[in-house]
């Protein structure tokens, strides 16, 4: 079964037409055009939902292609990809969402009620097998690469209805698996100095002093993460929401007032450039790989 975390080709990806092949071609020589001449930028938030929703798309039609059926996933939206971050200024998110406890309810609904694993699990064991393979590749054939630092290595099955999906968007889906694992799995290598990094520690110092004034000592982040999540384990989840509202508003604005959220986005994006120097080809091929996904998903679902 393909494992998602509430996110989300027909099989004319592979056999295509000539004209249909000729345009992805295209496609991505302009992106390696864009590359060479510096011109690719990073994807807004809305342009990454666009692709995840044709991804779902892709893969519903490679699957009826197949013989099977298959139910698009839901993709979130802007507000719910901003939950579960380590901190925010936005007062008004916080009021209205708490700390996001609303779309973790949600996504579990979600994983619980969805068509396609619901389906899957009514089907006999080589049935099932079948559709897995189906869907998601052969397990016994897969692609691997190494995580930036040596940190492990990562791997995922070759073939099936995802991966064909991802190389209609992405041109190639083994090249985008280890494009994406390089470019996305940098943050160990920089996560520890941000963290003792003198402005960002002062910056939780200033933090601190402002929910003690307002009744609420936390020493940092993450003994007030563990409060929270003592003291909410065992309410019914009208009192979570009302208790995670109160606390998230209050965190959102000590994190206002002392720059706390705006002097971690500067030293994340800073120390963050810095190591991506080190991986430059990939992090070019990861900019110009997901401007092509937007361009085919733009027509994949007009």
């Amino acid at each position: 079964m393909r494992k998602k975390t509430f996110v989300a080709a027909a099989m004319t990806v592979v056999v295509c037409c000539m004209a249909g092949c000729g345009a992805q071609a295209e496609r991505r020589t302009a992106a390696d055009v864009a590359v060479r001449e510096r011109t690719v930028r990073d994807l807004t938030v809305r342009e990454e939902i666009e692709i995840q929703r044709a991804e779902e798309r892709l893969v519903k039609q490679c699957m009826e292609a197949k013989g099977y059926p298959y139910w698009e996933l839901p993709v979130p939206g802007v507000d719910e990809r901003r939950a579960g971050r380590y901190v925010t200024d936005d007062v008004e998110w916080a009021k209205k969402y708490g700390y996001g406890r609303g779309f973790e309810e949600r996504a579990e609904k979600i994983r619980r009620t969805d068509p396609t694993t619901v389906y899957q699990n009514k089907l006999r064991p080589k049935e099932r097998a079948a559709y897995e393979k189906a869907l998601d590749g052969d397990y016994r054939d897969r692609m691997s690469t190494e995580l930036p630092g040596g940190a492990g290595t990562v791997d995922a099955p070759r073939g099936g209805c995802a991966n064909e999906a991802r190389s209609k968007l992405y041109g190639d889906s083994e090249e985008w698996f280890v494009t994406r694992k390089t470019v996305e799995g940098v943050l160990p290598l920089y996560g520890r100095d941000l963290m003792n990094d003198a402005r960002f520690t002062k910056s939780v110092a200033k933090w601190a002093r402002c929910m003690k004034e307002a009744g609420r000592p936390f020493d940092d982040l993450d003994q007030l993460r563990g409060n929270r999540a003592a003291v909410t384990e065992g309410m019914s989840s009208a009192e979570a929401h009302e208790f995670d509202a109160e606390l998230a508003v209050l965190d959102a604005t000590c994190a206002k007032k002392t720059s706390l959220a705006r002097t971690m986005r500067t030293l994340e994006t800073s120390y963050q450039e810095k190591v991506l120097e080190r991986y430059e080809k990939e992090r070019a091929d990861y900019r110009g790989m997901r401007l092509n996904a937007l361009a085919e998903a733009e027509d994949i679902l007009s």
